[in-house]
């Protein structure tokens, strides 16, 4: 049997033009991690963190040096970051080149008048910073660049979709992405209910406000916290009551039948009550053991994984998404492992 050659990555082949300024960053590096050869032309003012942060797997060669218009002969996909510059003659060039998916990420939609952007302001402006925090204190943002991080996902997604669709067709297309509409998704909840109840969201800590009633989210345990909610789902509810009550701390929860309540309906003092009882029982165990009863018995539980952890996490290690350098540092790796076929030679 001859041994197995590498499966190859699934862009491998594909060429990418990158005209960055921080909407498209992390769309290229993604389209990179997934082997397609990625040039940046474009990249305004580098700082050694954004470069670590949004440039791996991609190499510089600036339209300076080299005209656009040759980097473009024969590439797949162009991301094109319109976050400051309109960069209204990129149109034209594209045109030529009737193979090529156009990607154009703009702060706002396209069809609005354009003003300043910055990760702050798409945070604001898509009602994340509305619904993060407490109420008494002042509106949060999520911690890092989480706005343009967001943006980058869906203009990867649109490249993709583009290359299926010209796969399909033949032809290219021009695709826009609004780096608003990107993080707007990530607020989804709160953007539903106000378009069907026009109720407008409000921060509420550490709570899921559903119904008469808000239940917690984050929980501490022995060896750091995990996430879980007390919600309308009997045969979870069951299920975490059951190891409870074998440890005898089910306490009144062991005589409730889940189907005959609604959690959300629930007066807040029983609910308070109820989740003392909870609290304590997380109390007494790791993240790992309350993890791994959440897998084999269907809790919906998740520890919640220090950072320093997530390079050594089972998840991360099966999808080599970090890997050693030769220098002895870590780097990310491909975005997803393709493996061969059980028994192909």
């Amino acid at each position: 049997m001859s041994a197995k050659t590498p499966t190859p990555a699934l862009l491998t082949g594909l060429k990418v033009v990158v005209l960055a300024d921080r909407l498209v960053d992390f769309g290229g590096e993604m389209l990179a991690r997934l082997g397609a050869d990625v040039t940046l032309a474009d990249t305004g003012e580098v700082t050694e963190i954004r470069q670590a942060a949004w440039h791996g797997g991609m190499r510089y060669s600036p339209a300076s040096s080299t005209p656009l218009a040759e980097l473009l002969a024969g590439a797949d996909v162009l991301l094109d970051d319109r976050r400051r510059t309109p960069r209204a003659e990129v149109d034209a060039l594209a045109a030529t080149q009737p193979q090529l998916v156009h990607v154009v990420a703009t702060a706002w939609p396209e069809a609005t008048s354009p003003r300043p952007a910055t990760d702050l302001t798409l945070m604001a402006a898509s009602g994340l910073m509305h619904v993060i925090g407490t109420a008494e204190d002042p509106p949060l943002r999520l911690p890092g660049e989480q706005a343009y991080a967001l943006t980058g996902i869906q203009v990867a997604t649109a490249a993709l979709m583009g290359l299926r669709a010209r796969a399909r067709t033949g032809r290219g297309q021009r695709i826009p992405v609004s780096g608003l509409q990107s993080v707007t998704l990530a607020n989804y909840r709160e953007a539903v209910m106000y378009e069907w109840t026009g109720r407008i969201g409000r921060r509420v800590g550490n709570k899921l406000v559903r119904g008469a009633s808000g239940v917690r989210q984050v929980w501490p345990c022995a060896d750091g916290y995990v996430t879980w909610s007390m919600i309308d789902n009997p045969g979870m509810m069951r299920a975490v009551v059951r190891v409870m009550d074998e440890e005898g701390c089910a306490g009144e929860l062991a005589e409730i039948v889940w189907e005959d309540i609604l959690v959300a309906d629930t007066d807040q003092a029983i609910i308070d009550r109820w989740q003392d009882l909870v609290g304590a029982f997380f109390a007494r165990h790791t993240r790992a053991r309350l993890g791994d009863w959440s897998l084999k018995l269907g809790w919906g539980l998740s520890p919640i994984t220090k950072l320093a952890e997530v390079p050594d996490s089972p998840q991360m290690q099966a999808r080599g998404i970090f890997v050693e350098t030769p220098q002895g540092k870590l780097a990310r790796g491909p975005l997803f492992a393709v493996h061969p076929e059980e028994g192909a030679a």
